[in-house]
């Protein structure tokens, strides 16, 4: 059982997903070369057919395991039909054109129906074309039949493919949504805190304060008799005074959310996401970093949790990378994402929402598409990096 597992790992995952229909197309295929070559005589057209089958098979795995560009893909399409043709030529049982039917199950992935119906219909028609040249006898329903078997593998391998991006088109949209609900969650409390903190300190506290200095006037005009008695008022009001003070300072205390925690906090309401922290400062002892402004702390939460939103929606990402750095009161945040990126920035709301968040600290938000770059593989780097660039200061 373990080796089989382990022989399974060395598969592509596509494959250890689909195995099921990919064993079915490399049995087809094998059941094919088989009928098709035990008929044949061992000698150099024999060597050639079987290496002709041998390269076609090795290209349809190398097209559905690989995410190639379209040119490519159509090249190594036509070099498929080619060998299939030549082999058809060579072919008096007709078993060769079966093989047409894992040509369709490729174009789904590349090209729109319309599209690959036509490339289906212009590849029958140099089926037909081969047929009678070679088989005069074969008929036009011979490459019917075998047209309609490629439509049903097409028809097959495309319900596949939608069904596949709908499940993951709904998985983005539950990790939006989840995003979505934390984010509006903590600011709802944050603003209801900060409602009830503010109400405490500007009414209550002020009106605390306005009685302590009464009792006072009041205790120096009272005869010797009752000053014991407004003095023990008095201490009562200062002590309800501080008591307010203690109570608003907890709550703006609490109300101070820490960086990290709450976006390790968010990634774990997110299914599937990856969340990793680097610290490069040489000011940062700690794993975490510190931020001495309360509201630029809480903005840039707000931002993180923006772009984190937008690189589910749009980048499809489920790997992130928070790099930071604090030189003497310059902050400097990178967050970096594995989503597919894009070959053109536009300033959206959310960057322009970020600017304007980070405005007061004089910050700087550019977000940037990995696609040109190369990580430390020497590959071509995935997703966008989210620059951002503050001045902290003490409230």
């Amino acid at each position: 059982m373990s080796i089989l597992m382990f022989l399974t790992n060395l598969l592509p995952k596509d494959f250890r997903k689909d195995g099921f229909l990919y064993f079915s197309a490399i049995l087809t295929w094998a059941l094919v070369s088989f009928i098709y070559l035990k008929t044949v005589t061992i000698n150099l057209q024999s060597l050639w057919q079987a290496s002709a089958l041998i390269a076609f098979i090795g290209l349809f795995f190398n097209n559905i395991s690989h995410k190639k560009s379209p040119f490519n893909f159509s090249l190594t399409i036509i070099i498929e039909v080619g060998l299939l043709l030549v082999l058809i030529y060579f072919d008096n049982k007709q078993i060769i054109p079966i093989l047409f039917a894992l040509i369709a199950s490729q174009l789904p992935a590349h090209f729109s129906r319309k599209k690959a119906m036509l490339i289906l219909v212009i590849i029958n028609s140099a089926y037909y074309v081969t047929l009678i040249t070679a088989h005069p006898q074969q008929s036009i329903y011979t490459v019917l039949i075998f047209f309609v078997l490629q439509i049903f593998a097409f028809s097959v391998i495309e319900a596949t493919l939608r069904e596949q991006r709908a499940k993951e088109e709904i998985s983005t949209i539950n990790q939006e949504l989840l995003a979505t609900r934390f984010m509006l969650k903590e600011s709802s409390q944050k603003q209801e805190r900060l409602r009830i903190s503010r109400d405490l300190h500007d009414v209550l506290g002020h009106q605390l304060t306005a009685l302590a200095l009464n009792l006072e006037v009041t205790q120096h005009k009272l005869p010797d008799e009752y000053k014991p008695l407004a003095e023990e008022n008095l201490q009562q009001a200062r002590q309800l005074l501080q008591g307010v003070r203690n109570v608003v300072k907890k709550m703006r205390d609490h109300d101070k959310l820490d960086l990290i925690a709450h976006i390790n906090k968010l990634f774990a309401q997110l299914p599937n996401c990856q969340f990793h922290l680097e610290s490069s400062s040489k000011s940062i002892n700690e794993s975490k970093p510190t931020i001495n402004s309360l509201t630029l702390n809480n903005q840039l939460i707000f931002c993180l949790q923006e772009a984190i939103s937008n690189a589910l929606r749009h980048g499809k990402a489920n790997i992130f990378t928070l790099d930071f750095q604090k030189t003497k009161n310059i902050i400097n945040i990178q967050l970096t994402d594995n989503g597919k990126g894009c070959d053109k920035i536009i300033m959206g709301n959310g960057l322009k929402g970020m600017q304007e968040r980070l405005k007061e600290f004089n910050g700087t938000v550019i977000l940037q598409s990995n696609n040109k770059n190369k990580n430390k593989n020497n590959q071509p780097a995935l997703g966008c990096t989210l620059h951002i660039q503050v001045e902290d200061s003490y409230d």
